[in-house]
Order: C-alpha cells, then sequence, then structure tokens
C-alpha cells in the first residue's frame, strides 16, 4: 500500500485554460516548504511546460487510455512517493465513456482516489450557463477575478450554489497571461512569469484546506509492475540526443529503462561530433529542429556519425522533430528545404497550421521491425506539426489511412509521426534492451519497411 497526498486539478468549461491557475497553486505550495510532482493525464507534450522551472521535477504522464489501472498506479507511486503533494492536472469531461478516445482525467481520480478540484474560468461563468461539476467535486479554484472584492462575492455565491468550498482564485492579469502567449511552443516557460501568477494567486487561497483534502488514504498496490527485465550480463547503451532542438521526453520511459539495466547517456546533436562511446540505441525524442535546422545541417560530423552507426548494424529511433531530423530532406515554413541525416527514406514537412492538441492513434506494424514485431499495435498521439512523405515505394503500405501517420522506415532505422510513451508498452520498451544483433541479421531485413497498416 502507498500513501499518497494526491489531487485532481482540472476544467469542466470547454476550452478553458487551467495552467496559470495551475502553475501559480504550484508555485505557491513552493513558497510554503510543499514538494510537488507534477501528472499530465494525457502522454503527450503540452504546449507549455512549467513544471520542472517550479517544482525543479520533470512532469510525468499518465494516460487511461494507452495504461491499464495497475500501471498507472505503478507510475504514480513510484513518483508521488517521494514528494509531499502529486498533482494530476487536466480536464473533466462530461460526456463519460462516450467521449472517444485518448486519456481522460475521471477514470485517474477513480483509479488514484483524488480529490478533484475545479477551475473555473469567472468571465465563462458571467456570461454562460454555469457548468455541471463532477460527482466527486471536492472544492473550486476561481481562474480570472479581477479584483478581491469579485473573488469574495463569487465565493458566497458558489459555495451556497453548490456546496463547495472555493479553496483559491487567480487574478486576470491580461499582461502576463499576454507574455505567456508570446512564449513559443515547447519553449521553457520564464519562471519569472510563473512567479508572477503565484504572486497573484497567494492573495486568496487555502492551503491548508488543500493539504486535507488531499490525505487520502492509501492506494492499492499494482499486480503488475511496467518495466524492463534485464536480458543479458551486458548493458545497452541508449544515447539520448537533448539540446534546444530535442527536449521532449517521457522521464518514466528513460527511468525504466535504467531499472532494466541499460546505460543511459545524453550527446547534442547541435555541437556534438560524434555519439557517445559504445552506443548501442540512439533514441531522438520530438522537439523543434526546425528552428535549428541550419545548425543541425551544418554539424556534419554528427550526421556522419549517425549514417555509421546505420552502416554498423546498429539502431535509431526518433519522433516527431526527431524523426524529422533523420530524414533525407526538411522543408521550412519558408519552403526552403534543408538536408538532413538521410537515415529514413522520406521527406519531412512542418506543418503551417497543426492541430492544437495532438490526436491519439492506433497503429498496427505491418512489417517486422526491431522495435515490435508485425501485427504490434501502439497506442500514442500523433504529432499534428510534421507531415512525411515517402521517397520510395516500399514505403507506401498503409491500408485506409496516407502514409506518414505512423511509422515508417527500416527494420534498424524508425520514425514515428506519432509519440509512444513506451512506459505502456513494455514489450517494445524491453527491445531497447536487446543485445547487439550481427550484422548479417540486419542486412537480411534491412529492406523491410516499417509501416503502419490502419
Amino acid at each position: 500500500m502507498s500513501q499518497v497526498p494526491r489531487i485532481a486539478v482540472g476544467t469542466v468549461q470547454p476550452g478553458a485554460d487551467a495552467l496559470p491557475t495551475l502553475w501559480g497553486l504550484l508555485e505557491a505550495f513552493r513558497r510554503i516548504g510543499v514538494q510537488t510532482q507534477s501528472f499530465y493525464c494525457r502522454a503527450h507534450f503540452p504546449r507549455h511546460d512549467a513544471a520542472l522551472s517550479i517544482t525543479g521535477l520533470s512532469a510525468r504522464y499518465l494516460d487511461s487510455w494507452l495504461m491499464s489501472p495497475d500501471t498507472c498506479r505503478h507510475l504514480f507511486c513510484r513518483a508521488g512517493c517521494a514528494v509531499d503533494l502529486a498533482v494530476v492536472e487536466g480536464s473533466y469531461d462530461q460526456l463519460g465513456a462516450s467521449e472517444g478516445p485518448g486519456g481522460r482525467l475521471e477514470p485517474l481520480c477513480q483509479w488514484l482516489d483524488l480529490p478533484r478540484l475545479i477551475v473555473l474560468d469567472v468571465a465563462r461563468l458571467e456570461t454562460c450557463c454555469r457548468p455541471n461539476l463532477p460527482l466527486g467535486a471536492a472544492g473550486i479554484l476561481l481562474d480570472g477575478i479581477a479584483d478581491a472584492r469579485q473573488g469574495a462575492r463569487l465565493s458566497v455565491e458558489l459555495e451556497l450554489l453548490w456546496g463547495i468550498p472555493v479553496l483559491g482564485a487567480m487574478e486576470l492579469a491580461p499582461q502576463l497571461r499576454g507574455e505567456l502567449a508570446r512564449v513559443p511552443r515547447g519553449d521553457p516557460v520564464p519562471i519569472a512569469l510563473c512567479r508572477q501568477f503565484a504572486d497573484r494567486f497567494a492573495r486568496c487561497w487555502k492551503p491548508g484546506r488543500i493539504l486535507e483534502l488531499a490525505d487520502r488514504g492509501e492506494i492499492p498496490p499494482p499486480n503488475v509492475c511496467p518495466g524492463c527485465c534485464k536480458l543479458h550480463d551486458a548493458t545497452t547503451t541508449v544515447a539520448i540526443a537533448y539540446d534546444e532542438a530535442f527536449r521532449c521526453y517521457f522521464p518514466d520511459v528513460l527511468d525504466l529503462l535504467e531499472l532494466g539495466g541499460a546505460r543511459i547517456v545524453d550527446f547534442s546533436p547541435l555541437r556534438d561530433e560524434h555519439l557517445p562511446p559504445g552506443t548501442d540505441v540512439v533514441y531522438f525524442g520530438s522537439g523543434h529542429p526546425e528552428r535549428y535546422a541550419a545548425a543541425l545541417a551544418e554539424n556534419h560530423c554528427m550526421l556522419a556519425a549517425l549514417r555509421s552507426h546505420v552502416r554498423a548494424g546498429r539502431r535509431i529511433y526518433g519522433e516527431g522533430g526527431g524523426a524529422a531530423y533523420l530524414c533525407q530532406q526538411m522543408e521550412l515554413p519558408t519552403g526552403r528545404f534543408r538536408r538532413m541525416a538521410g537515415i529514413l527514406p522520406a521527406i519531412a514537412r512542418l506543418n503551417r497550421q497543426p492541430q492544437p492538441a495532438p490526436a491519439p492513434v492506433e497503429v498496427v506494424c505491418a512489417q517486422p521491425s526491431w522495435l515490435g514485431d508485425a501485427g504490434t499495435r501502439l497506442r500514442g498521439y500523433r504529432n499534428s506539426s510534421w507531415s512525411f512523405e515517402a521517397l520510395d515505394g516500399t514505403a507506401h503500405q498503409s491500408e485506409a489511412r496516407p502514409s506518414g501517420e505512423g511509422l515508417f522506415g527500416t527494420f534498424q532505422a524508425i520514425g514515428s509521426a506519432v509519440h509512444l510513451n513506451f512506459a505502456a508498452h513494455p514489450k517494445c520498451l524491453q527491445r531497447f534492451l536487446w543485445p547487439e544483433l550481427p550484422t548479417a541479421d540486419f542486412a537480411d531485413r534491412s529492406a523491410l519497411p516499417c509501416l503502419p497498416q490502419w
């Protein structure tokens, strides 16, 4: 059994943004000495993330669509037991299970016994019908109050209406929200901005009441713990591309690889001239390589090192922006093309108008690869920033959807248009720990494409 103080924080109004209130809450707790761990309720990377800047801990990712209740409990308890308070962020749906695919906050509240705090956008309360609160709502956080007087009035009205306490309020602060809107997608939110949000939240909140709600009973232990079993005595070295261009990874994946015996090392495709010594697998997460396309294309030593790595029969995986870097060429918003690593037989195109949120997708591998056998089903979230156009006929082996929607490449070099949280796919995660296969074995299979069959 695990004792983890915990709360869920989410919205019920369509289109409402709880992030300023959430960040104000995290920073306000930090100021009174409460260490928090932030969790997202969907395993895709948000437009803005300030958790690391505020708490010193990277946000973690749970997902009721990708993961079983046991997996969610294991990942939650593993990170939550080390802090004073675990905070799960998302939105409460009002449609239940019929909403469609994708992770939802409500099942996590049930699996993890989370008290539900509701963030209410004051402007929407004044102009729209008041929303229905989810069953079990334990407290309200107001967002966008004009001043303390308005906050006090609404607190009295809402507590009388719903019988639920108002536990905090965030001021409107239009100038600060305008500064947040100008932070580029994927860039760290300046800590000074988070502190200013906290200044406005900390004027009107009740930390003692929130911590009382968070002091829940123990969470039943999971029946099965996700992870990797060590497959051999030798250590597999997994090199992680990490710098300004590539920074999007699921922390639990890296932790589970290390627990399985992998040696995790990082390198910079922008500045380093070679891969770390002894690299077996190269792992490119997503990011924004288009902002550094010239520097990446001109680092010829790193490009040559990656090609030599593949020629030697070793493995490589890239998703989203990482897959774009591994392609033959990258098309930028200006229409200009840049030559990239030339490992994946495709052209990457940056979409000028990506979807506001990654869409949940399920792919089925039509051909075997080092990551999974033919028929392997993988769930994740489509990176809407990139599209991939195959350059050879072998890449068009998807049926109901156009190519470039899922996995593509060869047996040993795999690109993905989908963000895959391998903590939800332990069999794939375990393949990172494979011993290096003989070069001849790769040569026999290197022509096999790895595309999804929808």
